[in-house]
This record gives structure tokens, C-alpha cells and sequence, in this order.
């Protein structure tokens, strides 16, 4: 036993057990946190947009859905697109490049996407006991 430890090169060993367990591991503890602090950072931009969704659909609820509100004859497909497009504007002006950039490669159909948040925002803004969101 004692004639192994002593013909044994160390450095080689320890360069194997480097090599076979270390740096793998290493590696995919890193792969780990990368993909965790790129999913925080998707959690914060989708936050920060439901907000911009949430704000912008209040606004536009103000300026132009008020004033058609009650007149059938107004409130045709068309203007409902209209008024949805200039939520979408709205809430996606409020956000940065790069946070623009994440949300819509984390999102297959980003505008899909979209057009879900801006259905949630009217329902919580119509809904605030339910919802659970404070709308203001």
C-alpha cells in the first residue's frame, strides 16, 4: 500500500478528479444560476409590463372609452381594435429596449401575450374585489 501512495503522481490525479467531477459540476451549478437570474429578470420585466398594460388601459378607458361608452353605434369591431392597439402602444412605449427585447423572447406569440394581459388588466380594473390586484 505504502509503494501505491508513494508511485502514485498526484497531479495527475487530482488534474482526473478535476477534470471527471469538479468541472462538470462547476459548470452546471453555473448553468443553474444563469438560468435563474435570466428568470427573475423575465418575473421583473413581466411585472413592470402588466403595470405599463395596467396603466395604459386605465388611460385609454379615460380618454377614449368613456366618451363612446353608451353610443352602440361608435363602439364598432374597428374602434374596439383601435382602442385596444393604443393600449398595446401605450404599455409598450412605457418599457425599455432590452426589456422588450427578453419579454418577447421569453414569449413565443408575444402579442398574443399581450392581448391576454390586456384582457386580465380590463377584468381586474372591473373586478378589483376578485382579482386580488390593487388596481390603482
Amino acid at each position: 500500500m505504502r509503494e501505491v501512495l508513494t508511485n502514485t503522481d498526484w497531479t495527475q490525479v487530482i488534474d482526473t478528479i478535476w477534470t471527471v467531477v469538479l468541472l462538470p459540476v462547476i459548470t452546471y451549478i453555473g448553468m443553474q444560476a444563469g438560468n435563474y437570474a435570466r428568470a427573475k429578470r423575465i418575473d421583473r420585466y413581466t411585472d413592470i409590463l402588466y403595470r405599463n398594460v395596467l396603466d395604459a388601459v386605465k388611460d385609454v378607458h379615460e380618454t377614449i372609452v368613456k366618451d363612446i361608452k353608451g353610443n352602440v353605434e361608435l363602439w364598432t369591431p374597428e374602434m374596439q381594435n383601435r382602442v385596444k392597439t393604443t393600449a398595446k402602444t401605450k404599455a409598450l412605449r412605457a418599457l425599455t429596449t432590452s426589456a422588450y427585447q427578453i419579454l418577447t423572447a421569453a414569449h413565443e406569440d408575444f402579442d398574443a401575450y399581450l392581448d391576454g394581459l390586456i384582457g386580465t388588466a380590463l377584468y381586474d380594473l372591473k373586478n378589483p374585489e376578485s382579482s386580488g390586484k390593487d388596481p390603482s
